[in-house]
């Protein structure tokens, strides 16, 4: 495994748990400032878990969870989001009774004084044009793949050091996937470190750096992208359905 030198967000050996069922079994894993890496595996691999056990969304334990030098292991998650990491649920948590713009003016925070510009409505539009022609439009009349580009643009607008973005190209048409790419590689261009869960190689492989593959709730690879491209065997163990 990669030491975490110059790393943003360092998980060591982490387990998790819904009540009596464990899901996590010691995830190790590190995320360096302005890298995009991706968690991958299957269906209820414990990719999600692992991002809600960050955020401090599901009971964990382990040695440590340390985010921009603090360990926020059993930390309350808007403890954790004040600390600057932003965090895009699967599930996507908009407001739908407020208007895109409104969505957007509830997740503005202060910048943490980076140096970085703050994110600003106008500046998001530029990355999705498509919220731009519908910033009056109330939220419950958009589509699932633009609600899923509010809900990124939303937890920009809290300016964060790090995303934590859990599967964002699931069941959306492929023009909407490209979309969220160049949006990832917005961020990284930006300097925000980007982990997300994935299922899809080929997003995946346009965004990330690399890859952490993780089965049955523990770390079973770790390597760049190109070499889970090239690994047939490894694909077919961890990643095929």
């Amino acid at each position: 495994m990669s030491t975490g030198a110059g790393a943003i967000l360092e998980i060591d050996h982490v387990d998790a748990a819904y009540g009596q069922a464990q899901i996590l079994f010691g995830v190790s894993l590190n995320l360096k400032r302005g890298e995009t890496v991706a968690l991958m595996g299957r269906n209820g691999a414990g990719k999600s878990t692992t991002l809600k056990a960050v955020m401090g969304l599901v009971p964990a334990r382990g040695r440590a969870v340390r985010f921009a030098g603090h360990d926020i292991l059993g930390l309350a998650p808007y403890r954790i989001a004040r600390l600057g990491l932003g965090y895009v649920p699967e599930d996507r948590r908009i407001f739908t009774d407020l208007t895109v713009y409104e969505n957007l003016e509830v997740g503005a925070k202060a910048a943490i004084g980076n140096g970085r510009a703050a994110w600003t409505p106008d500046r998001l539009f530029s990355i999705f044009p498509n919220l731009a022609e519908m910033r009056g439009r109330r939220a419950s009349q958009m589509s699932g793949g633009e609600q899923q580009m509010l809900t990124i643009a939303r937890t920009l607008m809290g300016n964060p050091e790090a995303v934590l973005l859990d599967e964002p190209s699931e069941g959306l048409a492929p023009v909407i996937v490209e979309q969220m790419a160049e949006a990832v590689q917005r961020m990284k261009a930006e300097g925000i470190a980007v982990l997300l869960s994935e299922q899809n190689l080929y997003f995946a492989a346009a965004v990330a750096d690399r890859s952490y593959i993780i089965e049955k709730g523990a770390i079973r690879h770790e390597g760049s992208m190109a070499e889970i491209q090239a690994n047939a065997a490894l694909r077919e163990a961890y990643l095929s359905v």
